[in-house]
């Protein structure tokens, strides 16, 4: 493949375990966006606690951010909202925290959000302001996207159909005549089709998950949310799914981009090592442990084996391995083959 030409099209997840404008400095011609969840919303992530100190460090690098030309996106991704869902309570709590964020000279650019009630509020209070569909929504096609263009004016691609460059084409032909955006999350660590992803993600809309109580309750009964972490801690035939899942290589990134999407996505809010995220995806280069680019991090599950990204055959996202046959995998073996050729003890 020849070098790819740098494009402006990452969108980073503010991070507070590393110093976040020291990562994106040397990167900027390739960061468009940073998006954040602001003090007091939650979203699909569990949130810091925000402290003073927390809050002028989020504050602090949003107007860095913004003074560099990096797009603010501000994110109202909670999957329930309980009985606030349709409210003038929720419309009123939703324009107060962009007035705090407008008083810090920092109304965003773009507002992401799973909510079709908190995207209409915003379309009636705030025309200028972009609305983006989240991921969390699951829009599998143009079809539901056309359902929803009076609402958002972007769009993420549907995970599960997101490796088939030729839907991906598709899709960002269907934004373009249509005056829309699209764009993808490349880093999911989490299962193909994941029946906990929903409940997964309501857990943090109402809190965490990891309150002591959502603990006690969990040990007693032997429940973990985490599907991802318990099928991968069976070890053996079950880390092959790995294969199967949704991420895309950062070598592979330049065949998305010529399918026409708009911008990429990085899950680095919560990820150990945000920055190592950061700087492959931006350079579309890795050589390490696959594993650790993803969120959820599933390194301590595989160790000691490790998923050399560089032992990738070169036509891994052509070759419907890495494409859309696990989109209805029939456990044919072609997926053995390459797990056993990039799969291996450090």
């Amino acid at each position: 493949m020849n070098e790819p030409a740098v494009k402006r099209n990452l969108a980073v997840g503010h991070f507070y375990n590393a110093p976040f404008r020291e990562a994106c400095a040397p990167l900027l011609p390739r960061i468009a966006e940073v998006f954040f969840a602001w003090p007091g919303v939650l979203s699909c992530r569990p949130a810091p606690e925000f402290t003073p100190e927390v809050r002028a460090r989020l504050v602090g690098d949003l107007k860095w951010a913004r003074a560099n030309g990096i797009r603010l996106d501000t994110l109202f991704n909670a999957n329930c909202y309980g009985d606030e869902a349709i409210s003038t309570g929720l419309a009123d709590f939703v324009s107060r925290m962009l007035g705090e964020m407008e008083e810090e000279g920092l109304f965003p650019d773009t507002v992401t959000t799973t909510s079709p009630f908190i995207a209409r509020v915003l379309r009636v209070k705030y025309p200028a302001v972009r609305i983006r569909a989240s991921v969390n929504m699951r829009i599998h096609g143009s079809v539901g996207f056309g359902y929803a263009a009076d609402l958002f004016d972007e769009f993420y691609l549907s995970r599960e159909r997101q490796r088939d460059l030729a839907y991906a084409a598709r899709m960002a032909d269907w934004a373009r005549a249509n005056g829309k955006t699209v764009g993808m999350q490349v880093n999911s660590g989490c299962l193909r089709e994941c029946p906990f992803q929903t409940f997964h993600d309501n857990l943090h809309g109402h809190g965490d998950g990891r309150r002591p109580q959502d603990r006690a309750a969990a040990d007693e009964y032997g429940f973990s949310f985490f599907r991802c972490k318990t099928h991968y801690a069976a070890g053996g035939d079950a880390l092959e799914d790995f294969l199967r899942a949704t991420w895309i290589r950062p070598e592979d990134v330049p065949l998305w981009e010529e399918a026409g999407i708009s911008l990429f996505k990085l899950a680095t809010r919560r990820h150990p090592r945000p920055v190592e995220i950061l700087r492959a995806y931006a350079g579309y280069s890795f050589d390490g442990n696959l594993v650790g680019l993803m969120d959820p991090d599933h390194s301590v599950a595989f160790a000691p084996l490790v998923v050399d990204n560089k032992l990738f055959p070169p036509d891994w996202a052509t070759s419907g391995i890495g494409a859309t046959c696990a989109a209805d995998c029939t456990r044919c073996g072609r997926c053995r083959d390459v797990f056993r050729r990039v799969c291996h003890a450090p």
